[in-house]
């Protein structure tokens, strides 16, 4: 496996790098655990479409920037370092990007130009109360009535919900488990409502509950047809969950810089703490942990970008991946002793806001499961 990034490549993210040191900075400090406003958060999403994030995932023949599965990864990682926030807004919109090519031929184009100019923001709605991991028991009900479908029912956990101006909806258009699910094109002015979930981090992006009461659309909405939306979703979504874990090492990356810098400062028994063994192994360790988690989330968007089958790796870059960001941040708190509780610290809201990911994009239990399954063919779901 080659692991050289292209001359273009570097250039991208060195630009990028500095326009998130100049740009974003500012903004994820102002807002820190504050909602940023939906005009805020979509200035500063039109301003990083030069560098691909987003919805730069959308094919050239779709008008698109044709961002291949690395590099998007690559910039997500550098976003989150900085912000996993508005790093979160990135990728839903960099999945609405991939699910464009299912909305219906008369409505594409519209919607194609405003997505790509982050004019209007889009969400996916899976997750519900009582279907999260087990997206079969979903129960938001899609009726049919003469010429549109009569949507009733609640979604819940649904990032950009909040910021959202139309949803890709799963709804349940019979009562076969699986065969019964669709993907439905629903939009805000036809009447869904949000309300946002306070969290313990994230909070400066919408992660909202979505309800809909009698919400009318047309048929010609109908994105997925009932029996091929989870396969359309799974296939989709696995090339998100490396992704996700890029994000949660970006935030595990921050924490390390800042434990490398506080380390060289801090001193303690006459010398840098950087200079006492516990703490040298602590962040050696923590430096080797976040380089494996890259490099298995970079070997699953390689597979995607050559076409191949990612599922598994994906699977395991997610759970794996996560799983040593936590680790990772949890270090450097403990690095950064009483000071790093405090929220003079930075190291105090990255300990809050890389842990909603182990939850994010399927559980990290679910993950182990699905890597189960694809070693033994032997499902343990039920």
């Amino acid at each position: 496996m080659n692991f050289q990034l292209s001359e273009e490549q570097l250039l991208l993210i060195d630009g990028f790098q500095k326009f998130l040191e100049r740009e974003v900075k500012p903004l994820a400090r102002r807002y820190r655990d504050q909602l940023i406003p939906v005009a805020e958060m979509r200035t500063i999403q039109q301003a990083m479409t030069d560098f691909g994030v987003g919805a730069g995932v959308i094919e050239e023949e779709f008008g698109g920037m044709g961002v291949d599965a690395v590099t998007s990864g690559l910039l997500q990682f550098e976003l989150s370092r900085m912000s996993p926030d508005i790093a979160v807004t990135s990728l839903i919109q960099n999945i609405v990007g991939k699910l464009m090519r299912y909305v219906p031929d008369q409505l594409r184009s519209s919607y194609l130009a405003d997505v790509l100019a982050v004019n209007r923001f889009g969400c996916v709605g899976m997750s519900e109360p009582d279907a999260g991991s087990q997206v079969t028991a979903v129960r938001c009900r899609a009726v049919e009535d003469g010429d549109d479908y009569v949507i009733n029912g609640e979604k819940l956990w649904i990032s950009n919900g909040g910021y959202s101006d139309f949803i890709f909806l799963l709804a349940r258009f019979n009562n076969d488990p699986v065969g019964g699910l669709g993907l439905i094109l629903v939009e805000r002015q036809d009447g869904y409502e949000t309300c946002d979930i306070e969290k313990m981090g994230l909070n400066s992006q919408s992660t909202a509950q979505v309800s809909f009461q009698d919400v009318r659309v047309p048929k010609t909405n109908l994105m997925v047809p009932p029996g091929e939306a989870m396969k359309t979703l799974l296939i989709s979504l696995s090339g998100s969950r490396p992704l996700v874990s890029l994000m949660a090492l970006g935030v595990a990356q921050a924490s390390l810089d800042e434990s490398v810098s506080y380390a060289q400062d801090r001193t303690q028994f006459g010398k840098p703490i950087a200079g006492h063994q516990l703490i040298s192994a602590k962040i050696g360790e923590m430096a080797t942990k976040v380089e494996a988690g890259k490099l298995l989330a970079l070997k699953a968007l390689s597979q995607i970008d050559r076409g191949e089958r990612s599922d598994l790796c994906a699977a395991m870059s997610k759970w794996f991946g996560t799983q040593m960001a936590c680790e990772v941040v949890s270090e450097a708190l403990q690095i950064h002793g009483g000071n790093g509780i405090t929220k003079e610290y930075p190291v105090e809201y990255m300990y809050r806001a890389v842990r909603p990911f182990m939850v994010t994009e399927g559980t990290n239990e679910i993950q182990k499961l699905s890597i189960g399954r694809a070693l033994t063919g032997i499902d343990a779901f039920g």
